[in-house]
């Protein structure tokens, strides 16, 4: 079977009722345990089809909506299995960037069966690489504890027990990214569900400590390519 025929995604109707949870988390979480065969023979359960509810009144709008929720949804899960989340967010980065240049219903839906079969086969592949350093553990736990602290090398540094420009320099090897990018990554993330509670971005930006909600609104556009406002549209 050709990979863009894998999942096939058709609106809500009166005849189709939409995609079970129970059916969505059965494939996600092959996509968390990197098991691509049990994806396979998961989607073909569900008659190769997960049923969506009406997002938009364009037909092309309704699908890459739903491609970026769905890859959005897909990364978590990858990270819950083990992916590094750099890996895991530039990969749905790119996805969304190149969705959003899409004007094809079946393009749009056959990238994301690609891209859903590649992300599962990454996260398997990264079972089989060693894991993190304990200071890097450490640190990234801090992170992800305290979202709303003004956070800085110096002292993540400090709780690690080492010294910022060690840090640095280790976390930079292991994460491929720079300890400071990555805390933006990580508040810019965590602002989604935020975002998804209904709250605004003034309190988003005091609550993860932004220096103004014009830049909380710039580094998320850079980032994702959308501004919060356009992302709470897919959202619902």
């Amino acid at each position: 079977m050709n990979i863009g025929e894998l999942i096939s995604i058709k609106t809500v109707s009166d005849d189709l009722p939409q995609t079970r949870y129970s059916t969505e988390l059965k494939i996600f979480t092959c996509v968390q345990l990197g098991d691509f065969e049990r994806l396979k023979a998961e989607i073909d359960k569900v008659n190769a089809t997960i049923v969506a509810g009406n997002i938009s009144e364009n037909p092309v709008t309704q699908f890459r909506y739903l491609a970026v929720s769905t890859i959005t949804l897909a990364t978590r899960y990858a990270i819950q299995g083990g992916l590094n989340e750099k890996v895991a967010y530039d990969f749905s980065d790119k996805f969304i960037a190149k969705v959003d240049r899409m004007n094809s219903v079946d393009g749009i839906l056959t990238s994301l069966a690609c891209d859903i079969i590649e992300l599962t086969k990454t996260v398997a592949e990264n079972r089989l690489k060693p894991k993190q350093s304990p200071h890097i553990k450490r640190c990234i736990s801090y992170i992800n504890e305290h979202f709303d602290d003004k956070l800085t090398v110096r002292k993540l540094a400090e709780i690690c027990g080492i010294s910022p420009d060690y840090l640095s320099q280790i976390f930079k090897f292991e994460m491929g990214e720079n300890l400071s990018s990555y805390i933006l990554t990580r508040k810019l993330e965590y602002s989604k569900e935020l975002i998804a509670k209904g709250i605004s971005n003034k309190e988003i930006c005091e609550t993860l400590k932004f220096s103004s909600p014009s830049y909380f609104v710039t580094a998320f556009k850079n980032k994702y390519h959308m501004t919060p406002s356009k992302y709470k549209l897919i959202l619902k």
